[in-house]
């Protein structure tokens, strides 16, 4: 699954595009021809704007064939690695509702291009009264877009 959007600010008139998908948890063919296809739309639908690309890969990052493809093929930046100076401790994406796992896989991503500052990057850890909102932990970045494309 992917959806996606082309955003115009309504001050400046320019223009970005959010994409957000969700890739099979069993299937790294599936997987991978997943990474391919939103590449190539990403690629066709958004030439020379910035992307915003989150999800759900089911895949730890920088581990897989699909990141690589994605990271390479739609010329994207990782914003966990890029905020390396501020960002919260790593933990497991996916919990499944048990204890979180510190420096477990990070299976949801934010990858941007087109964007000038990656200021932070976060795992939000938030639970009330020990109960999560979801099986999978928020994953979070402050970004900045380029001053051309602002």
């Amino acid at each position: 699954m992917v959806t996606w959007v082309r955003f115009a600010d309504s001050g400046t008139g320019k223009q970005f595009v959010v994409v957000n998908t969700h890739f099979d948890h069993e299937s790294e063919n599936s997987r991978v021809r997943s990474a391919e296809l939103v590449r190539d739309r990403i690629n066709a639908i958004a030439p020379g704007l910035p992307v915003v690309l989150t999800g759900d890969f089911n895949a730890a990052a920088q581990s897989t064939p699909t990141y690589d493809i994605l990271m390479s093929g739609a010329r994207l930046t990782d914003t966990w690695r890029a905020a390396a100076e501020r960002r919260t401790p790593l933990y497991a994406t996916f919990h499944g509702y048990r204890p979180l796992v510190p420096n477990g896989p990070r299976i949801d991503w934010i990858l941007t291009r087109g964007i000038t500052t990656i200021q932070a990057a976060a795992i939000n850890t938030f639970a009330a009264g020990n109960q999560f909102p979801s099986d999978h932990l928020p994953v979070q970045a402050l970004i900045t877009f380029s001053p051309a494309q602002q």
